[in-house]
Formats: C-alpha cells, sequence, structure tokens
C-alpha cells in the first residue's frame, strides 16, 4: 500500500469529471439510517437539508429503527422544518419496530421506495457540507461509475488520546489504503457512510445483504465483480464523530473485524473464481484475510515468558541479532504506514499527536483480544446483532458523555486485558533480571497497550 501509495499520490482520478447540466439534475435520494441517535439526529437531518440542490430533486429518507425518544426529536425535527422553510427537500419518515437485517435491512427497505436514480448515505453523526452533492454528482457523468466515497474528517479528534490515536489509525486507511487500493486498481469498500451510489448499481450487484455485519464491505465486492468501477476521492472530506469510550471503539472494531471474516468466508471463492487480474485476486485475499492477525498477536503475547526462557540459552549476541531485526520489521513498516498518514492527513502536528503515533503499535497489540474474538465468532459462524457506535455529539470544543444506556452488557475481555497487563509485566521483570535489554522495547510495546486497555475498560466499568 505504501509503495503504491508514493508512486501515485499525486495522480488525479482517471474519472471524467463535469458540471451536471441544472436542466437535467438527477433525483437524489439520501438515505439516513437512525437507530436511538438523539444526540445527533437533529444536527443531521437540519444539515442534509441545506444541499444546495434543487429541493424538487431531493428526497431525504429518514430510516428510523430508534425505540426510544430519538423518533420524538425526528419528528419534531421534521415538523419544524416544513414550518420553517416551504422550500424543503421531500422528506420521507420510515420507522421499523422489528429490526430487521439492521442498517442493511433499513437501506434495502428504504431503498424499494426511493425516487432517486442515486442513494447518498450518511450515518447520524456525520456533518457533510452543503456543496456534498454538487461536488460528488460530477464524478457520475461517466455511466460505469457505480459508487462514490469520500474522505472521512474528524469533529472531535483533539477530545482525548483515544481520539487522536483514531485519527492516526483512521487516516492511515483513508488517506493512504484506500487512495492507494483505487489508484492502484484494486476492490476497495464503500465505507458505509459519505458516499453515493448508482441505484441500478445496488440492484444489480444483488442489493443490500445482511449475512455479515460489514454490509458496505459485502455490497461493495460484490458490485466490483460485476464490473461496477468505483471512485474514491481523497480530497473531500466529510466530518464524522470519533468514539470517546474505549467500550465503543472496541464494539465498532468487533463489528469491522468480525464482519471482514464473514465477508472474505462469503466472496473470497466468488473472487477466485472470477476474471479480475491475479495481483487483485491477491491484494483481495489479504485485505479480507487481514484480521487473521489478531489472533496471532494474542498468541505471540502469550509466549512472550516462555521465549525468554527458551532463548536466554542463544546467548546475548544471537538475541541482539534475532531480537532487533524482528522489532524492526515488525514494526517498521505499520509505522511508515501510520507515519505517511500523520504527515498527510494532520494539517496542524502537536506534540501530542507526535506521542500518538509510537503508541499505535501498541493499541493494535491491545486489539487483539476483542478482534480474535470477532474472528473466532466469524469463523465458527456464530450470528450476533448489528451493535452500532454510540454516539454523543461530540467536537473538540464540547464534550458529551454517550448514555449508559446506550452500551450493551458486560465486556468481559476487559478482564482477559487485565490479566496480559499483569502477564506483559511481568515478562518485562524477568527481561530486566535476565539482562535481556534488546527485548524490552518489544515486551513494552505489549504492556502499554494492554494497560492502557485494561485501565479505561475498569474505569468506565467501575467508575461513574
Amino acid at each position: 500500500m505504501i509503495l503504491i501509495y508514493v508512486k501515485d499520490k499525486h495522480t488525479k482520478p482517471p474519472v471524467p469529471i463535469g458540471d451536471i447540466a441544472t436542466s437535467t439534475f438527477p433525483m437524489v435520494t439520501v438515505q439516513l439510517p437512525i437507530y436511538n441517535e438523539k444526540q445527533v439526529a437533529k444536527r443531521l437531518i437540519e444539515t442534509v437539508c441545506k444541499f444546495d440542490w434543487p429541493k424538487d430533486r431531493l428526497e431525504i429518507q429518514i430510516l428510523d429503527d430508534s425505540t426510544d425518544e430519538t423518533s420524538e426529536v425526528i419528528l419534531a425535527c421534521i415538523h419544524d422544518l416544513k414550518d420553517k422553510n416551504e422550500e424543503h427537500p421531500q422528506i420521507q419518515y420510515l420507522h421499523r419496530v422489528d429490526r430487521v437485517g439492521y442498517k442493511a435491512g433499513a437501506l434495502a427497505e428504504g431503498l424499494h421506495v426511493a425516487k432517486g436514480e442515486f442513494i447518498a448515505i450518511f450515518d447520524a453523526d456525520n456533518l457533510p457540507d452543503k456543496d456534498f452533492l454538487s461536488y460528488c454528482m460530477r464524478f457520475f457523468n461517466d455511466d460505469k461509475i457505480g459508487m462514490v466515497q469520500t474522505r472521512w474528517g474528524f469533529l472531535n479528534p483533539n477530545e482525548s488520546f483515544l481520539c487522536r490515536a483514531q485519527t492516526l489509525f483512521l487516516n492511515a486507511h483513508f488517506i493512504v489504503e484506500q487512495q492507494a487500493r483505487y489508484i492502484g486498481g484494486l476492490l476497495f469498500n464503500f465505507n458505509g457512510t459519505a458516499g453515493i451510489w448508482r441505484k441500478t448499481t445496488i440492484s444489480d450487484a444483488g442489493g443490500w445483504e445482511f449475512d455479515t455485519l460489514t454490509e458496505d464491505l459485502d455490497l461493495s465486492i460484490r458490485a466490483q465483480l460485476k464490473g461496477w468501477k468505483f471512485v474514491y476521492d481523497n480530497s473531500y472530506v466529510v466530518p464524522t464523530e470519533l468514539p470517546n469510550r474505549i467500550s465503543a471503539f472496541k464494539t465498532q472494531q468487533y463489528r469491522w473485524a468480525k464482519g471482514a471474516v464473514e465477508t472474505g468466508i462469503k466472496l473470497l471463492p466468488m473472487i477466485f473464481r472470477s476474471s479480475i487480474p491475479l495481483r487483485v485476486k491477491i491484494a483481495s485475499f489479504f485485505h479480507l484475510t487481514a484480521k487473521s492477525i489478531s489472533p496471532a498477536l494474542l498468541m505471540l503475547g502469550l509466549l512472550l515468558i516462555p521465549a525468554l526462557y527458551i532463548r536466554l540459552e542463544s546467548g546475548l549476541l544471537k538475541l541482539f541479532l534475532i531480537d532487533f531485526p524482528i522489532f524492526i520489521a515488525g514494526t517498521g513498516s505499520m509505522s511508515l504506514f501510520y507515519s505517511y498518514a500523520y504527515k498527510h492527513g494532520n494539517k496542524e502536528k502537536g506534540w501530542k499527536d507526535i506521542l500518538t503515533l509510537p503508541m499505535l503499535t501498541s493499541l493494535g497489540i491491545a486489539l487483539a483480544v476483542n478482534n480474535s474474538k470477532a474472528f473466532f465468532s466469524a469463523l465458527l459462524k456464530r450470528k450476533s446483532a448489528f451493535v452500532r457506535t454510540p454516539k454523543s455529539g461530540s467536537t473538540d470544543a464540547i464534550h458529551k458523555e454517550v448514555p449508559k444506556s446506550y452500551f450493551e452488557g458486560l465486556d468481559k475481555t476487559v478482564f482477559i486485558e487485565l490479566f496480559l497487563t499483569c502477564y506483559s509485566f511481568l515478562a518485562l521483570l524477568i527481561a530486566f533480571e535476565m539482562h535481556l535489554y534488546f527485548t524490552i522495547p518489544f515486551l513494552t510495546t505489549f504492556f502499554i497497550g494492554y494497560f492502557y486497555f485494561s485501565y479505561k475498560g475498569m474505569k468506565e466499568l467501575y467508575v461513574k
């Protein structure tokens, strides 16, 4: 990904772009899937209603699966918009009581009655600019373009250390990985929000299916295998909110990890049977099996102490020749990956961001427990609910807490992370006692990550 990005980062998107004639504005349906998002629902609806698109060619579909007072907030917002503004978009309110298929089910149900030729989708915490449609719709002058994805920006990147870390994590995905996959002609995915689909593309690919937790990745691959072209625009940014609690972050990562494995199991046979180039098949294989790193990292953490005793007999020189190169190889490419994202994604670089950068390896290691659980759950084909990531409406200037009722049950992985914190600390003590100083940087990455996750997780469990 880095090599492709460095080589082609200045390449212009190979797509004809032109202005849409005002006499032929296509009908666009904006879908807003919402589930118990009372803190941000009103803000989202008011934002998309300001799109600079002809109001008679714009339909807003509010796909409400809420079971709390969010529905009342939405209905009050719709009423106010119609009272205050005679020239408002067509607003269609669809409320479900069963949540069949979760987000994918809501999108599919809305699609059946959508008037638009094109479908724009936004999550509840998005804040797109008013020119989103007029900018992105220009790509669809090419009839072969089936989807346009824009880059995520962040409303609260400096709210906490966790938010700064997520900013770097996600910038690496959007700035380096998505750009490299697009420019390199590889399969890449719709990110679930901040994008526009051609309605016929969704239908041609088989529609929204909800047998995985990542319906966006699933549909994206099926559509590209059908021959549809996708566009990724790295320059247009749609702000979104980062989860500010470790439990919310882990919920999000669990869903993404499990859904990716489920999609791999479902679609890898189809990919290898397809006529796409071999290099694209290989890249897709690594893309869809990437989460297998989690159980490998978890096993590596459990082998820390046995490895210290076994390899002590090798002597200090051999430990230096083995440990140091492996440490550099294991962390170097990842560090470079995030460094490029940091360099090209942070306009205002501060000392806190610089200190966050070395921590990303530790946080990736600490996610191994949560994502290993997701990995094996997918392999065993255990079904689980689509648990949405709770959002509060936070920004850097305003910190808001998510209601505890939005979190579902006890996160038991925190106790495993606490055990691994103690275990990795013991490994550090043993390394000091044995004078195996070359291993200490490697061991420290495990301890810091597990300590942070267990500390924050226990704090959220027991501190009000």
